[in-house]
């Protein structure tokens, strides 16, 4: 008798085995670059100091060509401000002269670099162009009807401007000082270097606030009656170079 064949499974049942779970495999770490971050900082890096090396440069340059540069602006910008400043004829021309030999000294090669920078900072200390507005407030005090200023006003405004001026004169009042006490009279002005002219006219309560300014900058610096002496802005400049001139670096 022909034996059936076994299937090896005497139970009948479907001997495929079912898919066995995959052992655990490691996972693979992928390891990253540091990507573009150090060539940035490298650059960032050497840009600064190719900008330092620049700018000390630089201001060696200009640290050498401290007199050039003080010949240009006093060419180039300061003479042009006192030819079209208020300041009178005379005192003017006076001025223009003081500069004019100045600029001549500074081509010559009279001055070291560190004196041509001590006296173009002692003039920008100097109200050279208010000095003119000052004159301006003076004229029209001097030219007042009496129904504006008493003859007793007018004489006090006057010594209270001649107390600034000596305060000028001494070193204690500046350009800086003489915005703020010409304030009262002044007008915006586009034609104007400054900015401002004083008023066409002048009036009465403009006026006397300029003085009291004037007064109150004359009590700070310490200045006593002036009425007998005679300032020069001219002079002032002339001080002021001669004292750059020796200086001691």
């Amino acid at each position: 008798m022909t034996q059936p064949e076994s299937n090896g499974n005497k139970s009948g049942e479907n001997t495929a085995e079912p898919d066995q779970p995959s052992l655990s495999e490691s996972e693979t770490i992928e390891q990253q670059g540091p990507g573009c971050m150090p060539a940035v900082l490298a650059a960032g890096a050497l840009m600064g100091i190719a900008g330092f090396i620049t700018c000390a440069l630089l201001t060696w340059v200009i640290f050498q060509k401290r007199t050039e540069l003080a010949v240009r602006t006093l060419e180039g910008s300061f003479l042009p401000q006192i030819e079209q400043s208020l300041l009178d004829p005379e005192t003017k021309q006076e001025v223009i002269q003081e500069v004019d030999t100045l600029v001549e000294k500074m081509k010559s090669g009279r001055y070291e670099n560190w004196q041509s920078a001590g006296i173009m900072q002692r003039l920008q200390k100097l109200p050279v162009i208010q000095w003119g507005e000052l004159q301006a407030l003076e004229q029209w005090i001097n030219a007042s009807n009496p129904e504006d200023l008493s003859s007793n006003e007018k004489s006090v405004a006057i010594s209270e401007i001649n107390r600034l001026r000596v305060a000028i004169k001494q070193g204690k009042a500046f350009s800086f000082d003489l915005e703020n006490v010409l304030e009262p009279i002044r007008v915006p002005s586009s034609s104007s270097a400054t900015g401002f002219i004083p008023k066409t006219p002048i009036d009465r309560a403009s006026a006397m606030e300029a003085v009291k300014l004037a007064k109150l900058l004359a009590d700070r610096s310490g200045i006593g009656n002036a009425d007998n002496q005679s300032v020069s802005i001219s002079k002032i400049i002339r001080a002021e170079i001669q004292e750059a001139e020796q200086a001691e670096q």
